[in-house]
């Protein structure tokens, strides 16, 4: 069994994990596979409370920062494995420092983490993966961030795909993301607004459960203040948002009557120092919230959607 558990920081993902481990293993065969690298005092104490945390229960503890794939034989078939956390080591195998000293970046360190994961999946009987949702935020990040973002987003989506249960935790409580229905009946002669963070399929979800074709769809640039009719997919709404700020103009929902309308949820996060972007977080909200008060709303999270 895959279990993949994502959320904020501190909402209570490893002791929902470490219970879900436990319960599944009936306390034998039991693995901590830790993926933190120490850097600093800080990041030694937090992984002193999670050894704390766990002190009851009969975790087997082996600590890897990457290449997971050297220690997979050394895993009994019948284990049971909570790997906490995958945010760790894709920054782990993504980000390196040479033998030299040179600071390295293996821009494709999601595929390497992927078929790693997949590899011990294969092997043993129970996985439960711990993740770090950081897909909403209203912050302009450079490329390798960026990269890095993606790459997550990236494993988790295929990781909810394999999962035979995916689930997030807010304030220590579940909802699930993998095993409820990812599509309701839409209400006729309304629009449709799909919201979620980046990187996690909402046009590929719009396509599949909406009818949509590719070419139906509008995808708005940093320069775009005008609505352009014709389709019947607008993405990236909170580009038209921008635009229209920087041009000191007032964003209008002119949507035509039955559009899909799609927007990357930036209200998360630390408020923006940059008065622009602050500015830009919260008048993308206020819209997002006046296209919703007359549409069909759905939260997409790794291509699945749930209707609010």
């Amino acid at each position: 069994m895959l279990v993949l558990i994502t959320g904020g920081c501190k909402n209570g993902k490893s002791s929902k994990a470490e219970t879900i481990a436990f319960e599944l293993s009936k306390g034998e065969n039991l693995y901590y596979l830790a993926t933190m690298i120490a850097s600093d005092n800080e990041d030694k104490e937090r992984i002193k409370k999670h050894i704390d945390s766990r002190k009851d229960m009969p975790f087997f503890t082996i600590e890897k920062g990457r290449n997971i794939d050297a220690v997979i034989e050394k895993i009994p078939e019948n284990a049971t494995v909570l790997l906490d956390s995958l945010t760790a080591l894709l920054s782990n195998e993504m980000f390196k420092t040479s033998d030299d000293g040179r600071f390295v970046i293996f821009k494709e360190a999601a595929g390497k983490v992927l078929k790693d994961i997949e590899a011990l999946n294969d092997r043993v009987l129970n996985l439960v993966i711990v993740s770090d949702y950081i897909q909403s935020d209203a912050a302009m990040y450079d490329e390798y961030t960026q990269l890095y973002r993606n790459g997550l987003a990236f494993l988790e989506e295929r990781l909810c795909g394999l999962s035979d249960k995916a689930i997030e935790i807010a304030a220590g409580k579940e909802m699930l993301i993998k095993g409820r229905s990812v599509i309701e009946t839409k209400t006729k002669n309304r629009n449709v607004l799909v919201l979620g963070g980046a990187f996690q399929g909402k046009r590929d979800y719009v396509i599949e459960n909406f009818g949509i074709l590719p070419e139906e769809i509008y995808t708005f640039e940093e320069d775009d203040a005008e609505i352009p009719l014709g389709y019947r997919c607008y993405e990236h709404i909170e580009r038209y948002v921008y635009a229209c700020i920087k041009n000191e103009k007032e964003p209008v929902n002119s949507f035509p009557e039955n559009s899909v309308i799609i927007i990357d949820d930036i209200f998360c996060g630390v408020v923006p120092m940059d008065e622009l972007i602050r500015r830009y977080r919260e008048e993308a909200g206020r819209f997002m919230q006046k296209i919703a008060a007359h549409s069909d709303v759905y939260r997409v999270f790794c291509k699945r959607g749930i209707k609010l």
